[in-house]
């Protein structure tokens, strides 16, 4: 898999933007957890599941919510600007960050930069924007998109999920995986 360098120059630029409020600061954190966890990691996740067995997972009573009720472990990431949680299901290769509280433009910005702009020769590809209303969050838009180089059987896909309700169990939540054609 290709080295994320190029993204890592936008990550850090983006960081170093004085930033106006909590929740922007909020955004920015799921952003840097988003990218040094699930994006870093993407094409082994199973070397970030054996590093995190060295910190204690969620109960499978709380980490269900974050695993969709499917097998694998779930960790709160501490930071001091927000409640973030990384997921991973023991059985794909799957990865996913929660923020409970964030400037959802913000983040919404952000990952764009990251994910419009992949490292050469990948080429990144809208796949899925929508809005929906969901019981638990209220209204939500979700962007999805998949690098790939051509004619490849595997691609990554990258989804962005934002409710901006401030009564939103979880208003900012991203995921990346492999996908097979």
């Amino acid at each position: 898999m290709p080295k994320l360098f190029p993204v890592l120059i936008i990550l850090t630029l983006a960081s170093n933007v004085c930033l106006a409020s909590e929740a922007d600061d909020q955004a920015n954190a799921f952003t840097e957890i988003y990218l040094s966890t699930c994006m870093k990691h993407l094409s082994q996740l199973d070397t970030l599941r054996t590093a995190l067995k060295r910190v204690p997972a969620l109960p499978p009573e709380k980490a269900a919510y974050f695993l969709s009720d499917k097998p694998g472990d779930a960790w709160s990431v501490p930071d001091k600007r927000g409640t973030f949680v990384l997921a991973l299901p023991s059985d794909k290769n799957f990865c996913s960050v929660y923020g409970r509280k964030a400037n959802t433009e913000t983040a919404k910005k952000l990952f764009l930069a990251l994910i419009t702009n992949p490292p050469a020769p990948l080429t990144a590809k809208l796949v899925r924007e929508e809005q929906k209303q969901s019981s638990l969050n209220g209204p939500t838009q979700t962007i999805a998109y998949e690098w790939s180089v051509p004619n490849a059987a595997r691609k990554m896909m990258f989804i962005f999920s934002m409710a901006p309700s401030e009564s939103a169990q979880v208003q900012v939540w991203g995921s990346a995986s492999m996908v097979s054609e």
